[in-house]
């Protein structure tokens, strides 16, 4: 099993691993920062190095239990010492953009109260999907848009606990989150990971996230459209 490095330290750019099993256009190593699709996260990119041949990652992905580095050339040899570097640009701002979605989330949650059924976090713009929520118009996007862009403006602190699972469970269920998406965590998982927005927003999640509100920005939403009964997807980006 590969070492997610990215769950405890999100910032962490650089790492050494060992390749331990290649495939033709992939390898599995031993430890990486590198977060792999999933969650509504799109991959990181970066490069993987040897010291003497450099490769860039394009995509990674966790496939039957292994997360597959998805390379541009022909993979490294198993047991080989290699050097990863993420591309800490297109990283970054998706962790922005993560943070940010969960307080839109939370807001809209309090405020209206809708679910959030699904999101796509992604460098340039990113989506979460409502329900229910029939219609977004002019005046109440840009009321959203306002209210939470206060909310980033506190510059609230944002910390990462693990948890065991059932204290976890209560300690969420007890701060409101969406207690529906703990039914869908296997029962092998004995630990949680809690994402706590001071004392705005909690939530199970294995995504990259910053350390404070401030490190988002300003929302802007755009588009919103309908994607089903009762459902609606709102795009948004960030302005620095």
């Amino acid at each position: 099993m590969t070492e997610l490095l990215h769950m405890r330290d999100n910032y962490l750019r650089e790492f050494d691993a060992i390749v331990e099993s290649s495939g033709e256009n992939y390898v599995v190593i031993d430890r990486t920062a590198f977060y792999p699709e999933g969650g509504g996260q799109s991959a990181d990119h970066g490069v993987l190095t040897n010291g003497s041949r450099t490769v860039q990652v394009t995509d990674v992905r966790k496939v039957d239990d292994e997360i597959r580095h998805i390379l541009s050339a022909s993979p490294f040899r198993v047991g080989e010492k290699i050097h990863g570097e993420i591309d800490w640009a297109r990283r970054y701002e998706c962790m922005r953009f993560h943070t940010c979605q969960h307080v839109l989330s939370r807001y809209l949650q309090l405020n209206y109260d809708v679910v959030t059924v699904g999101n796509m976090i992604k460098p340039g713009e990113s989506r979460a999907d409502y329900s229910p929520l029939e219609s977004f118009d002019e005046e109440m996007k840009r009321s959203v848009e306002n209210d939470v862009n206060d909310i980033l403006a506190q510059n609230i602190d944002v910390d990462v606990r693990f948890m065991p699972r059932a204290a976890a469970i209560s300690f969420l269920r007890s701060r409101g989150y969406q207690t529906r998406y703990l039914e869908m965590v296997p029962e092998s998982v004995q630990e949680f990971r809690v994402l706590i927005i001071g004392d705005f927003d909690v939530a199970s999640c294995a995504g990259t996230h910053v350390k404070n509100t401030r490190e988002i920005g300003r929302l802007q939403i755009g588009k919103s459209k309908n994607v089903g009964a009762g459902k609606r997807r709102i795009y948004f980006k960030l302005i620095d």
